[in-house]
């Protein structure tokens, strides 16, 4: 008997934490889908961003950062550069270049990293010598 009360006990349990990971998947998933939404180039400057400050945790969960940076003990301060901005992220490999938004940017020491968006929604992170800036969406035509 205490064997079959015991293994009942197990089995509410694992239910338990099946039903909790279903639903944090779900919540994950939800998250997703809000952070990787196609950007509408009519409406570049409402993505949510990361200007004047360090990034946070609550940034990267929220979509507005695409990096946290542990400073190691090195001076770490936001970039002054305009954000949101729009910029040709230029492959260093290929020359290619590709539409971006850039919503964060920050120094460590001598490096200059910056949170990018591409148009699918999708998150990158390279140095601000990769960017190339420009003025309005119109320039991503040309």
């Amino acid at each position: 008997m205490k064997n079959l009360i015991f293994g009942i006990i197990c089995l509410s349990l694992i239910c338990c934490l099946e039903k909790k990971n279903t639903s944090e998947n779900r919540k994950n998933s939800d998250i997703e889908t809000l952070i990787m939404k196609e950007i509408d180039l009519e409406n570049w400057t409402d993505i949510l961003h990361v200007s004047g400050r360090l990034a946070t945790e609550l940034d990267i969960d929220s979509g507005a950062a695409t990096f946290v940076i542990d400073r190691q003990g090195q001076e770490h301060k936001p970039l002054k550069i305009k954000i949101p901005s729009l910029a040709f992220h230029v492959d260093v490999d290929t020359n290619e270049k590709t539409p971006v938004v850039v919503i964060q940017g920050e120094q460590v020491g001598e490096q200059k990293v910056v949170g990018i968006k591409y148009l699918d929604g999708s998150d990158g992170v390279c140095t601000l010598g990769e960017l190339e800036f420009v003025n309005n969406p119109t320039d991503f035509e040309n």
